[in-house]
């Protein structure tokens, strides 16, 4: 996470400066959510909000061609946070800049500097829940990404620049060929002692090769990944076809090695969309550990949804949600929920559009 500050002066002048030259965009889009929770009481949920809260962001993206033909890029995203409304030192207000990408691209490839995927998560594509595929996919850090391509062949190579010691950490690598009958991935990260803030950074040496086709109107992908560093094997297949509105995805992971303890990983997911009406029923087997969902949803019309589902991912009582979302339009909604989490975990984040616990009214714009 980085600080920044901005004067605004500065912001209009440069904004005023691109819309002046004919070879450079640049859009903002700004979104805004103000909202009340009642958590129902539960003090161990650690990522609600609870009471009053609000939250703004804005996204600037600039893009310039040069003489040469290359294309320079920058995107940063800007957020002001509850606990943003307190002045510094130099009594201005320190604002959280939670994204941000330098590029420059040609037509066969481009550098990337920033919160930029690394090139294994670019390319890796997995076969169902494979516990050994487990490539880094966050990072607290800057990356640096490098990606060409010439013809069917697409490559890219990265890695994390530590700042605080003037070094580079975890070397990755991803590749894609299209073969004409199926696309052919290469992922490679490596093993590093490299200490990242973010919850989805993976310190393990892991590689991985995958195939996916469609035949007979069935998407099909296999893949084999190891984690060397646990000595762990997955080796997976995954098959989706769609009927009509309905769309069948089913997966087969055998796991072997390391902690694992042979235990398959499986699972069937059927999702239905027709009209006004939308529903998925979800079932997995993870190491032995049984999950499932059902979820739906009903588009009332003049721009009310109603949402509801039921999920249990610890063998624990369901939780539960029910919802509903009213379109304003101008890119404004209205939502209000009601969600239970009956297995008391750490994390809210209930359903597939990740609900509060508790009764949540909130109001969103976009502009």
């Amino acid at each position: 996470m980085k600080s920044i500050l901005l004067a605004s002066t500065a912001l209009v002048a440069f904004a005023g400066a691109a819309a002046a030259d004919g070879h450079t965009s640049i859009t903002h889009t700004l979104s805004t959510t103000l909202g009340y929770n009642d958590n129902n009481g539960n003090t161990i949920i650690n990522d609600d909000e609870t009471g009053f809260y609000w939250e703004g962001n804005l996204k600037t993206d600039a893009k310039a061609t040069l003489d040469n033909g290359l294309t320079a890029g920058a995107y940063f995203e800007i957020t002001v946070a509850e606990d943003n409304d307190t002045a510094n030192d130099d009594g201005g207000i320190d604002l959280s800049s939670s994204d941000f990408v330098l590029s420059l691209e040609a037509s066969n490839g481009g550098l990337f500097f920033g919160d930029t995927g690394r090139a294994a998560e670019k390319y890796w594509k997995s076969a169902g829940d494979m516990e050994s595929d487990g490539v880094s996919t966050g990072s607290d850090s800057a990356v640096l990404r490098g990606d060409i391509a010439a013809g069917p062949v697409k490559a890219s190579i990265s890695t994390i620049i530590d700042e605080d010691n003037d070094s580079e950490e975890q070397w990755s690598f991803g590749a894609e060929v299209d073969a004409g009958v199926a696309v052919i991935t290469a992922a490679y990260q490596e093993e590093t002692d490299f200490v990242d803030a973010d919850d989805d950074f993976n310190g393990d040496e892991i590689w991985g090769l995958s195939a996916q086709g469609t035949f007979g109107g069935a998407t099909v992908t296999v893949a084999y990944a190891e984690n060397t560093t646990d000595d762990q094997q997955s080796t997976g297949i995954k098959v989706a076809y769609p009927f009509g509105p309905v769309t069948a995805t089913a997966y087969y992971v055998d796991e072997q090695g390391g902690a694992l303890d042979g235990e398959p990983n499986f699972g069937i997911n059927v999702a239905y969309a027709d009209g006004p009406i939308g529903a998925t029923v979800d079932y997995q087997d993870d190491q032995g550990t049984e999950k499932w969902s059902v979820e739906g949803s009903y588009d009332v019309g003049n721009g009310l949804t109603l949402f509801a589902g039921a999920l249990d991912e610890t063998e624990d009582d369901a939780d539960y949600y029910v919802a509903a979302k009213y379109d304003l339009g101008g890119g404004a909604d209205f939502l209000i929920s009601y969600a239970v989490d009956k297995d008391g975990g750490a994390e809210d984040e209930i359903g597939s559009d990740e609900y509060q616990e508790g009764t949540t009214v909130e109001l969103n714009f976009s502009f």
